[in-house]
């Protein structure tokens, strides 16, 4: 009973750690080639959906990027090359959060919740100095000096960071901001401006919700009503979304219309200092609550560029809105799977996603139950978030009901889909029991895995979907 909830959705396509979520942090991984350290293992590959908790590490390759994502909402962005460690992340009982990050090399970009409580803390710990905020994004870069020391250098973007330098003192450094604070130097009188660099700016009209999505996979707005600042130097605030030094390449926009007033903008402006070097505008009528994608390309020139917007096309979900090449996403679930193997035998090379969401999994999850097992199978169901795929069910036999649930974590490792059981359980019985279960859901998993029809690049944990992206062989 439990192989039909921990694996069956999985078998249907192919017919033809203690902690959790509400008291650690999850991974999403933006580029491949991100590895995590939990307790006392090895590093190991991370797939999103991941969690981590006090004492664990990430860590990004040259090419890698991933977004920690805290139980307050709070993220912290690594980019490639660097190394972060969670020293402290408890929840408190007021619900608010202590953090403590350790990162001793490369770049990350902080996007603090409102701290809840007095007793709140999110800190960055470096070879040099440590960072304190109590709400605010900001930029942390540590580079490494020829003579081994290290420069640590701050940008603040939004709110205030309090600076304390290992070899004394400390610097308050407000928005537009930044410091650098040497190996064993002291921390300076003030800190100083930043010089003018290129910027987006993001205005949406009234009762515009939208969030827009860099080719690399961050999102910086409002999605599924939640504010994201995962893309390094972005400020979410209502209905304007600013981007210090936005990286040149695609963007992809998510819009939905929150109040019945008569048609949107989206106006994007290309700043360099206080001149606008180039700006587009987005008109259009769409329905209250559909979501529509639309797109454009950022050219990081001089002068800055930008395209013309996409058409707007209306999405089945964010997964949907926010995947690249051509999209999978629509038709039962087993018909959708096989038009993809067919698009990827006959077009070579070409960027491909396949989404699935939440519903889809649990249709496919009960139409696999057989009719001839010697138990009633029910309440089969699958839900998508941050943490990963969460399957849960339940079967009855004679006098016994067993309660299952397991949580699943997808990424990709060397271009292959992986599909990795995080926990599984099975109440009453005892975990022990479940060890060739789990070993059976496994092979399950690696059968699909070895089948997918395209070398995966990314895979997209959202509210209630996910997609897998890559490019056809």
């Amino acid at each position: 009973m439990l192989l039909l909830v921990g694996a069956g959705v999985y078998l249907y396509l192919h017919r033809g750690s203690n902690a959790t979520a509400d008291n650690a942090a999850t991974v999403a991984v933006l580029n491949t080639a991100i590895d995590a350290q939990k307790g006392s293992t090895d590093f190991a590959p991370a797939l999103d959906g991941d969690i981590v908790a006090s004492g664990d590490f990430v860590r990004s390759s040259k090419d890698g990027r991933a977004v920690l994502t805290f139980f307050d909402g709070s993220t912290l962005s690594v980019d490639p090359g660097s190394l972060v460690k969670v020293l402290t992340l408890n929840r408190l009982g007021s619900g608010g959060i202590q953090l403590l990050v350790e990162q001793t090399l490369g770049r990350s970009w902080a996007a603090v919740s409102k701290l809840k409580t007095p007793d709140s803390k999110f800190e960055i710990k470096t070879p040099s100095s440590i960072a304190s905020v109590r709400g605010t994004a900001f930029e942390t870069n540590v580079a490494q000096n020829a003579d081994g020391t290290n420069s640590v250098t701050y940008k603040v973007d939004d709110g205030q960071v309090l600076v304390t330098a290992n070899a004394g003192g400390s610097v308050t450094v407000g928005a537009n901001q930044q410091v650098t604070i040497n190996t064993n130097q002291p921390a300076p009188g003030a800190a100083t401006a930043q010089a003018p660099t290129p910027r987006l700016v993001l205005t949406g009209s009234t009762g515009l919700e939208f969030a827009i999505t860099a080719s690399a996979g961050a999102t910086c707005g409002t999605e599924n009503g939640r504010n994201k600042q995962e893309i390094f130097g972005c400020v979410a605030n209502g209905n304007t979304v600013t981007l210090r030094e936005p990286p040149g390449g695609r963007y992809s926009v998510l819009m939905i219309k929150t109040t019945s007033v008569p048609g949107v903008t989206l106006v994007v402006d290309a700043f360099r200092g206080t001149t606008r070097e180039a700006s587009r505008t987005f008109t259009g009528t769409p329905t209250l609550a559909d979501l529509v994608r639309s797109g454009f390309t950022y050219a990081a020139a001089t002068p800055q560029t930008i395209s013309e917007f996409d058409p707007a096309q209306k999405v089945t979900s964010v997964c949907s809105a926010q995947a690249t090449g051509r999209v999978f996403d629509a038709g039962a679930m087993e018909d959708r799977y096989t038009q993809l193997r067919t698009f990827a035998e006959a077009n070579k090379g070409q960027p491909v996603a396949f989404v699935v969401t939440e519903t889809d999994l649990t249709k496919a999850g009960n139409a696999s139950v057989p009719s001839d097992v010697p138990a009633t199978v029910s309440d089969l169901r699958a839900t998508i978030d941050s943490a990963g795929v969460h399957l849960s069910g339940q079967a009855t036999a004679s006098v016994l009901t067993v309660n299952a649930a397991s949580d699943v974590s997808v990424g990709s490792v060397d271009g292959k889909l992986v599909v990795r059981v995080r926990s599984l359980s099975a109440t009453p019985l005892p975990g022990g029991l479940l060890d060739g279960l789990r070993a059976a859901i496994d092979r399950s998993f690696d059968e699909l895995s070895n089948g997918f029809p395209f070398t995966v690049r990314q895979v997209a944990m959202r509210q209630g979907c996910l997609s897998v992206m890559g490019t056809t062989p």
